[in-house]
């Protein structure tokens, strides 16, 4: 991939697999809040990101035992499309209108190429496990919408 970061070296996740001790909510009571917040309109990692920051659960695989894809699969509010390629796709269609107003930005035009064989790279992995339909294909006229 081109970009400009160097990766996540110093990111570890903790070696232990079980729930704290200090957590203390059940594996029902997270499915239903990961439920709930899911069905008000948040993604996935906005989903971990509450769950740490406000109600403390530092990894949901090690309390539930999945992580927060599957729970929203197995309760059918799963996105049509996976997140990382719907802010690509995001992007893209954000560059695109900004090309129309800037018909001289090269700049722009360039990272419009970029992304969008980003988003050609993902499609193929994402049809090759069958997160998404073989015949689907990304254009620029996409109308966005997360489940």
């Amino acid at each position: 991939m081109i970009g400009k970061r160097k990766g996540i070296a110093s990111s570890l996740i903790p070696f232990e697999r079980n729930a704290p001790l200090w957590v203390k909510d059940s594996k029902e009571k997270i499915n239903e809040i990961i439920c709930n917040l899911a069905k008000k309109g948040l993604v996935p990692s906005q989903i971990g990101s509450y769950l740490r920051d406000s109600a403390g659960i530092p990894l949901v695989k090690n309390i539930a035992g999945r992580n927060i894809v599957k729970i929203l699969k197995k309760n059918g509010l799963n996105p049509e499309i996976p997140e990382d390629l719907f802010f690509l796709i995001k992007k893209a269609i954000n560059i695109k209108k900004h090309l129309e107003r800037n018909k001289k930005d090269k700049d722009s035009k360039f990272r419009l190429i970029l992304t969008e064989s980003k988003i050609h790279r993902l499609s193929r992995y994402y049809k090759r496990i069958q997160r998404i339909p073989i015949n689907w294909r990304f254009d620029s006229s996409m109308s966005l919408k997360q489940n």
